[in-house]
Parts: structure tokens; C-alpha cells; sequence
């Protein structure tokens, strides 16, 4: 499958050619020109040739746990399916407190893009795992703690724009957040469009492990850099966690800068309202499409780290109740050590304000880096922590101990796991 952008006009020109946003009415706006200078493009402007292995396999093997590094007689939480024994049975035996997290890997074999669905423009995306840190396996193992729920299927339900501009590709998942009463949260990412959203996502059903989870986007409008305006999220560089305290779903970014008015890393508040008035056209949307971005503002600062300090991965509810927990890692040595991450909170501030986070002292002085914690999840009242490569750990608030309990690595093909994000889960019992 052959894909090619061609990027010049009748004059020769290479004009960006989808989102780029154009800001209509600002020539007297101080400073709007280096701001849309500075902004970001949409797609590089040249010939992109990808080619897709389509699998051959049944279906219930396409969603089936990946297992080369598992052992055969290992025990798996996931029935799966044996396309040469019985008919496939595409349930799993996990349920009760569970923690959910999402491999950003791309769905092909090679991680460079994700696999194709029937219609063309539309694809399977990042897989999603149910994992039990306390189930023990008769194996003495681990793979059972461990199943498949299924994949994001990234079809027109993101707007036809998206299907038809290929663009739904490399569409990811960073970081994921649930509440009981306002369901399933994704904080995603799409890297042609570069431009980040907030995504609700439907499980189907939460006792199988071949779902297609449906995704509904609402990206981050956008606008000049130096307006007050301009939504804060939109010009981080890097949103690195999600999460909810209380009622209050909040973002996490790094402290890795922004051009935006806003810098420090932060935790914001994203205002789900806007959200329930669906999709809005903005001017500045040369695609003009009808199912993109949100119809105002999502972002306010919640809580600021300082700068250069910010969420390594994740943002949970803090151990009081009273406002939030985040991993954080630094930017620079001279303000913290690179290989030094730990746990800081903020309590809840007043409307209108941002609050000042404080450490708890609980952190890890041998982080490598890249490898840092980027999923939180409290399950059973422990708080664990989920590295990129699978480590998982038991942070102990009180006593300020954290101590690895499990590496789940060795059950995805080799270099195919890179997790981002996790949160717990409240799954109903099955059978």
C-alpha cells in the first residue's frame, strides 16, 4: 500500500498541506507572526512510501497475547485462541481491582505502523493489557497475572478527514485514566498531525480479550503562542501522564518546556464540559473538519512542579484524598539529578489558582533513563508503578519504600513492549 502526499501547487510551491492553522483576523495581534511561524506543521512535504504486511492469520490469533518470550507450559490469564484445536474462545479469567495499561508499540510486527482494518484509512491500534499484580500463577510465574483486552480500532468514528488522509496510522495512546461514574480516558497523540487530544474510549466488553475499542478524539485547539487564549496544552512538548483526583481529570506534562505562556511542568485540569459540546470547525482548520478538534479551551494549570521538573509518567489520586500524586524526573542535573525520580503532590487549590507541589520523599536514585516509572495505579489500596519495559513496583507512601515485585518483559516479543500509562480498573466477574 502506497501512500504519496503531493505538496506543491500550480506555482511549483510546497504549501503545508492539511492542519495547518492559519489565523484569520490577528494582523493586529502583538506577536502573531513568530507565533505562526513557529507553529506546528501538519505533514513533512514529501513522498511517503509504506508498505504493510497484511497478516494471514484467524482472527482471534491477530489479537492473541504476544508470547515468544513465554514459556510454553506457563500458565496465561488469557484463554486465547489455538487456530488448530478447539473454536476460539476470546475470554480471560482476570476480574476485581485490576490495573489497565496500554503498549504504545505500533500494531505491525516492525512497530512502524499500525495494521490496516478492511476499509482503507482505517487500522488497528495500540493494544491494551488487564494485569493482576497479587494473582499467583501455579507455575510459580507470571503469565497469568497478565491478558490481552483488546486493540483501538482508529476508524471513522475519529472523522472521515482522518481516514482519508492516512493519518490514523500512527495514531497512539499515552496514558490512560478511569473513573467509575465518567468511564475511560486516553490521553493521545497524532505524530503527522503533531497536535495532542483527550480520547473517551468504549471497552465492548471487559471479559474478552479480542475487543475493538472504539475511540472518540477531541483534539487540542490550536492558537498563537503568546495569547493568553490559546489553550496551555497545546504548545507542551511532551504530555506524559493522566489521571483523576477526585472528579477531576488531570493532565500531566514534563518539564521539558513550552513555547506557549505556560512552561512549568504542571498538572491541568481538563475541563470535560467543553468536551460534551461535541466537535467544533475552527477558522484556523484549513481541513475544516467536522470531527476533530474541541470547540474551546480544555486546559487550565492545576498545579505547577517549577521548571525543568515534571511527570515522568503518570498522576494518580494522592493518599489522603485531597488532591494528586505524580512521578516526576528532571530536565537538568543542576536541578535534579537525571537518574533520581520521585513522588510529589499537590493539594487541590482554589478555582482559579494553581497549587505548588510538594515531595513526599519517596523517590529511586538508579532510575536508567528511559526506563522510568510511567504507569500509576493504586489496587487493593497499594500504590504500584509500571516502568516502559515492564518492571512493576510497590510504592509504600508510608514507610517510603519502593521495591521491584514483578517484570512483565519477558511476555511480549523481544523489544515489543514500550508502556505508557496505566490506571486502575474495576472488572466484573464473568464466570
Amino acid at each position: 500500500m502506497k501512500t504519496v502526499f503531493n505538496c506543491k501547487n500550480e506555482a511549483g510551491e510546497s504549501p503545508l498541506i492539511t492542519r495547518k492553522p492559519v489565523f484569520f483576523g490577528l494582523d493586529d495581534h502583538p506577536g502573531w507572526r513568530p507565533s505562526f511561524e513557529q507553529m506546528k506543521a501538519t505533514f513533512i512535504c514529501e513522498a511517503l512510501a509504506i508498505t504493510v504486511a497484511m497478516l494471514a492469520a484467524p482472527a482471534c490469533v491477530a489479537l492473541e497475547l504476544p508470547g515468544s518470550g513465554q514459556d510454553e507450559d506457563s500458565e496465561s490469564g488469557d484463554d486465547g485462541c489455538d487456530p488448530e484445536g478447539d473454536p476460539c474462545d476470546p475470554t480471560h479469567a482476570l476480574s476485581g481491582e485490576l490495573i489497565l495499561f496500554v503498549n504504545a508499540r505500533l500494531s505491525d510486527d516492525a512497530f512502524q505502523t499500525h495494521l490496516p482494518l478492511d476499509e482503507e484509512g482505517t487500522y488497528i491500534g495500540n493494544a491494551m493489557y488487564l494485569y493482576d499484580p497479587v494473582r499467583e500463577c501455579e507455575d510459580g510465574g507470571n503469565a497469568c497475572r497478565l491478558t490481552k483486552l483488546g486493540h483501538l480500532r482508529l476508524d471513522a468514528q475519529l472523522g472521515e478527514v482522518s481516514v482519508a488522509d492516512k493519518s490514523l496510522r500512527k495514531f497512539v495512546v499515552r496514558d490512560l485514566a478511569w473513573h467509575p461514574q465518567q468511564g475511560l480516558w486516553a490521553a493521545s497523540f497524532d505524530s503527522l498531525n503533531d497536535e495532542w487530544s483527550i480520547s473517551g474510549l468504549e471497552v465492548p466488553d471487559w471479559g474478552r480479550t479480542d475487543n475493538l475499542i472504539g475511540v472518540e478524539r477531541w483534539v487540542i485547539p490550536p492558537g498563537p503562542a503568546e495569547s493568553p487564549s490559546t489553550d496551555p496544552c497545546y504548545w507542551f512538548e511532551a504530555v506524559s501522564g493522566l489521571g483523576f483526583a477526585g472528579d477531576e481529570l488531570l493532565l500531566g506534562v514534563r518539564g521539558a518546556g513550552s513555547k506557549g505562556l505556560v512552561t512549568d511542568g504542571s498538572l491541568l485540569r481538563v475541563n470535560l464540559s467543553v468536551l460534551e459540546q461535541g466537535h467544533c470547525v475552527h477558522p484556523s482548520d484549513i481541513s475544516q473538519d467536522p470531527h476533530y478538534y474541541a470547540c474551546d479551551v480544555v486546559c487550565e494549570q492545576w498545579c505547577s512542579f517549577g521548571q525543568k521538573l515534571g511527570v515522568a509518567g503518570d498522576v494518580i489520586e494522592d493518599l489522603e484524598g485531597v488532591g494528586a500524586s505524580a512521578w516526576l524526573r528532571s530536565e537538568d542535573e543542576t536541578v535534579m539529578a537525571l537518574g533520581h525520580n520521585e513522588l510529589s503532590s499537590c493539594v487541590a487549590p482554589a478555582p482559579g489558582e494553581v497549587a505548588t507541589a510538594e515531595p513526599d520523599n519517596v523517590f529511586i536514585d538508579d532510575v536508567v533513563r528511559g526506563d522510568e516509572i510511567e504507569g500509576l495505579a493504586r489496587v487493593g489500596g497499594q500504590l504500584y508503578g509500571l516502568s516502559v519495559f515492564g518492571k512493576v513496583y510497590a510504592i509504600d507512601e508510608v514507610t517510603r519504600v519502593v521495591t521491584q515485585i514483578d517484570d512483565l518483559e519477558g511476555l511480549f516479543p523481544d523489544d515489543g513492549l514500550r508502556l505508557r500509562g496505566a490506571t486502575e480498573i474495576v472488572v466484573p466477574a464473568t464466570r
